[in-house]
């Protein structure tokens, strides 16, 4: 049998993952009062901004890592700090009170540097929010790297982002659910090696879904 209909022992089950977005009630006019909430909302707040901002970009150009990041860039004008909050990394292990501290001192000593507190026109202010998500059994399974090439073609985009980027803080190896499988079930240690370089944190979930196709192709020259 050639590689690509090579036959696992156990199959690859895709996730479905959906959600809600729940407001808290607690916004930011400013980038004074942006740090203060920074500093005291609960961890699932900060999570949902920076691990599932992807979710809500989808489609198109993904110019920004994470929703503080858009709001300084869109609302407040600001393209150095909307920069700064791009770089933070907030992978491996997604550690939430680390990325929380990173983040804060990203603000402080960015206000160091200006004369006056920057606002925001109304309307623009910062929305604090968290996330009610469910991951469900789907109805698709891949027994073969064709069949899984195949399905992550066709899954909602929802989904990948469960196997992608969620994998990585629900497991301890920083793996992605794709590199996992393709390793232990079909030995394909090349294909898991270059997925788990790829540096999903920067692209939209259609951008990486090129990507991981790509890759799962066997395509020399991947995106």
């Amino acid at each position: 049998m050639g590689e690509h209909s090579e036959r696992a022992r156990h199959p690859f089950r895709f996730t479905d993952y959906e959600g809600l977005v729940v407001a808290t009630g607690t916004q930011a006019r400013n980038l004074r009062e942006f740090l203060e909430v920074v500093g005291r909302a609960p961890g699932d707040v900060i999570h949902h901004h920076l691990f599932r901002a992807v979710l809500a970009h989808r489609y198109g150009t993904w110019d920004h890592t994470n929703d503080f990041s858009v709001w300084a860039a869109t609302a407040l004008g600001d393209p150095v700090l909307a920069e700064k909050l791009s770089s933070l990394d907030p992978f491996p292990g997604g550690d939430v009170e680390s990325a929380r501290a990173a983040i804060m001192e990203i603000v402080e000593d960015h206000l160091e540097t200006m004369a006056t507190v920057p606002w925001v026109r109304a309307g623009f202010e910062f929305h604090f929010a968290s996330g009610m998500y469910f991951a469900l059994p789907g109805e698709r399974e891949a027994w073969t790297l064709d069949e899984l090439r195949t399905g992550v073609s066709a899954i909602p985009l929802s989904s990948l982002y469960y196997h992608f980027h969620e994998a990585r803080l629900r497991g301890e190896d920083d793996e992605d659910d794709f590199s996992r499988w393709l390793e232990d079930e079909l030995g394909r240690v090349d294909l898991a090696e270059r997925l788990h370089r790829v540096d999903f944190y920067l692209f939209s979930l259609e951008e990486l879904r090129q990507r991981v196709v790509a890759i799962l192709d066997g395509s020399e020259d991947a995106p």
